[in-house]
């Protein structure tokens, strides 16, 4: 039934808003559909970058870890230059402090620990021997075998004797 001020409206423009109204639904869900799909896509493109950090820094901890293996394998080679040296052949010297050089500037650190607090993380206490000087209580009072730390971490802790004042 047709209202008073109403324009008349055909069948062709009957069928024409319908279908108008069927495209501007279909547009409406590509517009959602299209939104997920880049969402998606910006979730995987993060997830991806984020997977390449994490494998970038699994690579540099596996270096790392393979240096600390060399450079521990190569410890007591410098333990050998030390007793060499200390019993006088001042002559390797100079391929003992190439080789240290080499080895600090890969992060290797020399623990040597003389006059130092003692520390278990850092000193392994082979004896310990009375003092007469209280402010020696506890300190680290002869080093027998020098400790190395490789980037931070200690490697191989420094065997030494502790002060311990008795009354």
């Amino acid at each position: 039934m047709k209202k008073e001020n109403e324009p008349e409206i055909s069948l062709e423009e009957e069928y024409a808003g319908d279908a108008l109204k069927k495209l501007k639904g279909k547009l409406k869900d590509a517009e959602a559909k299209s939104k997920e799909y880049l969402d998606n896509w910006q979730r995987a493109q993060a997830d991806f970058i984020n997977l390449r950090k994490q494998d970038e820094k699994a690579k540099e901890e596996f270096v790392k870890f393979a240096e600390a293996k060399l450079v521990g394998e190569l410890i007591p080679v410098l333990d050998s230059f030390n007793i060499a040296l200390s019993q006088g052949h001042k002559d390797l010297e100079p391929i003992y402090n190439q080789l240290l050089g080499v080895l600090k500037s890969s992060g290797l650190e020399e623990l040597d620990p003389l006059g130092e607090d003692f520390n278990p993380r850092l000193h392994e206490a082979v004896s310990v021997s009375s003092v007469e000087d209280e402010s020696r209580d506890g300190k680290v009072i002869e080093v027998f075998q020098k400790g190395y730390s490789f980037s931070g971490k200690v490697i191989r802790p420094a065997k030494v004797s502790t002060g311990e004042f008795k009354n």
